[in-house]
């Protein structure tokens, strides 16, 4: 009946599936996130909270085809554990609705969490809502009630519409928006207008479509590590920066999660620093317990130490000839063998975040005073004295030296993990 918003692209991969939800004039509200894992047409895991990890960090940090799709509010499920941990996912409460279970146990614990979230502006849906009066101290915490249409005749579903109507009206002024689930055809769509319905979602609407793109595999040990780290609370953020930049997935991955749908910057970022200053030091820890909650695979170490020393040595470099941002230079080493590291397009990559012109520019062309360092950085590794003797005397002085003091640092961090 509707449009789709996802379309295949090819030798992509599924990140997850998204279904949308209707307003009662047909104007799309919102998706709801669906995990998808080897069987791609339905939720098949083993565990859920691994699943919600995976999924939140494939729509934050993966690489979507469809980058513009509509940015509406976000209906996801987590799970009464995500729920009560103290590492909740730093998404922005603006775009989140979080979708309580059916099966939740509902006690004094979970109530009291919620109301601590609904305070720092986090909404909540229940979801499958099964009319049981265990879930009536949640009623006056939810802005959204979902019920499935599944298995209830017409009649019931009238009485039972009313009855909870009723019963919310007798202690809140405002009843929650209610939301038709599995919607199967149009006569149940007419019904649940008629009926004083303000969403709608299923397969008569339209249904789950999947998103593909890149996923961004990582190490678990450099997550393990920042959480480590973050143990310490005076921490200098130079050398969490640091830890973050041992893993160049890692870094990529959290550059993306800065200009990720649900974690907007309102400026371009130039380096890991900046992007660490904006998340904070506590939401970093948390992005980094859902990476390590997602999955971890192995990098290829020679290109790893390879792209550690070319970012070194460009930092350092920049420092030498008292360059502005330095930490930025870092970056146009480590990211210049990203499409190597990522098995996929430089360009494609690099316009997947929302970095400074002049480093696009710099690592795609190797223009601009970065593109010149990395240019001169990459000449040195391949013996090209063409192009470094370009440089001064003392300037070549220099890039020897540093990339000799790169080598060692990047070789001591190849030990230590």
């Amino acid at each position: 009946m509707f449009c789709s918003y996802a379309m295949k692209p090819s030798k992509s991969q599924v990140l997850f599936a998204r279904q949308p939800i209707f307003a009662s004039d047909n104007q799309l509200y919102s998706f709801e996130l669906l995990y998808r894992g080897v069987n791609s047409d339905q939720a098949d895991f083993d565990c859920a909270n691994k699943a919600t990890c995976e999924l939140i960090v494939n729509y934050c940090s993966g690489i979507l085809e469809d980058d513009d799709a509509p940015q509406v509010k976000i209906f996801i499920n987590l799970t009464r554990d995500l729920i009560l941990s103290d590492y909740f996912f730093p998404l922005n409460p603006a775009r989140i609705v979080i979708e309580i279970l059916e099966d939740v146990e509902v006690d004094q614990l979970l109530i009291d969490k919620l109301k601590q979230l609904k305070k720092a502006g986090y909404t909540f849906a229940l979801d499958d809502y099964v009319f049981e009066p265990k879930f009536e101290p949640l009623l006056p915490l939810v802005s959204y009630i979902k019920i499935e249409l599944l298995d209830i005749s017409n009649d019931s579903l009238k009485q039972k519409f009313e009855r909870l109507k009723t019963l919310i009206l007798k202690t809140q002024k405002k009843l929650p928006t209610l939301l038709a689930e599995k919607v199967e055809d149009k006569q149940q769509y007419d019904f649940c207008v008629n009926l004083g319905f303000d969403l709608f979602q299923g397969y008569y609407l339209e249904r789950p479509q999947l998103v593909y793109g890149k996923k961004i595999s990582h190490s678990s040990e450099s997550a393990l590590q920042i959480v480590a780290k973050m143990q310490d609370s005076k921490l200098p953020i130079d050398e969490l920066c640091h830890v973050i930049a041992r893993d160049t997935k890692l870094s990529y991955q959290l550059l993306k999660i800065v200009n990720s749908p649900l974690c907007r910057v309102p400026k371009v970022v130039s380096s890991l620093k900046e992007a660490v200053v904006f998340l904070g030091l506590e939401q970093v820890k948390k992005w980094a317990m859902a990476l390590v909650l997602s999955g971890s695979s192995s990098q290829p170490a020679e290109l790893f130490r390879i792209l550690m020393t070319r970012a070194r040595t460009c930092e350092l470099y920049a420092i030498s000839q008292k360059y502005d941002k330095p930490e930025s230079f870092f970056i146009i080493g480590l990211f210049s063998g990203i499409d190597a590291v990522m098995m996929a397009d430089k360009k494609w990559l690099v316009d997947k975040l929302d970095l400074t012109e002049e480093i696009n520019e710099a690592l795609l062309y190797q223009k601009g005073l970065k593109g010149k360092v990395l240019k001169m950085v990459v000449a040195l590794e391949h013996a090209d004295w063409s192009q470094t003797n370009q440089l001064s005397f003392d300037e070549q002085i220099e890039l020897f030296a540093v990339h000799e003091t790169a080598i060692n640092w990047a070789h001591k961090l190849c030990l230590m993990i």
